[in-house]
C-alpha cells in the first residue's frame, strides 16, 4: 500500500510541476502571454486551496481507496487532455481547474488511509511517502527532458504523463485496499 501510494504521489508531485516545466513551449505554440500564464497557475493554486478542505470532508466519510484512485484516474486523465487544448480557456479548465481539482482529492485520503494502516509505524511511513513528494519534484525534470526529446514537441509529454497516471490508476483499483476509518 505505502509502495503504491509513494508511486501515486510522485506522479502527483511530477504533474503538479509539468506545466512550469513547459511553460516555454507552450506559451511559444499558444502565443500565450505572462498574464496569460500567470492566470493558468494561480488557477490551479485557487482550486487546490478551494478542493482540498472538501476533499478532506469527503475522504472521513467515503471510501478511501476510490477517492485515491479515482482522483489519480481523473487528474491523469486530464493531464493528457491537456495536451489537446488550444488555448487558455483550455489551459486553465483541463490544467488548472480539472486536474487541480483532481488532484486536491488524493492527499486528504492518502494520508489517512497510511495512517491507518500504520498505527505504531505513523512517521517513518508518513516519511516515505513524503520522500516520494520530492522525488517527483526532483526528477520530473529529467523526465520531461527525456520525453520532449523523444517525443518532439510538449502536447505528447502531457499525453505521456497523463498515460502513466492513468495505468498506475487500474494499478490500484486492483491493489489498494482501505483502511479502517
Amino acid at each position: 500500500m505505502l509502495a503504491l501510494l509513494s508511486c501515486a504521489f510522485f506522479f502527483h508531485q511530477a504533474d503538479r510541476v509539468l506545466f512550469g516545466l513547459l511553460t516555454i513551449p507552450i506559451q511559444k505554440d499558444l502565443g500565450l502571454t505572462d498574464f496569460q500564464i500567470g492566470i493558468v497557475n494561480s488557477s490551479l493554486f485557487f482550486t487546490l486551496a478551494v478542493m482540498i478542505p472538501i476533499a478532506g470532508f469527503v475522504g472521513d466519510r467515503l471510501s478511501r481507496k476510490w477517492i485515491i484512485t479515482l482522483s489519480l484516474l481523473f487528474w491523469s486523465f486530464m493531464t493528457a487532455c491537456t495536451g489537446l487544448v488550444g488555448g487558455i480557456c483550455g489551459l486553465v479548465f483541463f490544467r488548472s481547474v480539472a486536474t487541480g481539482g483532481g488532484e486536491s482529492f488524493y492527499g486528504p485520503s492518502a494520508f489517512a488511509m497510511i495512517s491507518g494502516h500504520h498505527r505504531s509505524t505513523r512517521s517513518i511511513a508518513l516519511g516515505v511517502h513524503q520522500c516520494a513528494l520530492y522525488l517527483g519534484l526532483m526528477f520530473s525534470g529529467a523526465l520531461v527532458a527525456c520525453a520532449l526529446a523523444f517525443f518532439g514537441g510538449w502536447r505528447p509529454v502531457f499525453f505521456a504523463f497523463g498515460g502513466c497516471g492513468f495505468l498506475l490508476g487500474i494499478v490500484l483499483i486492483f491493489a489498494l485496499r482501505d483502511s479502517e476509518m
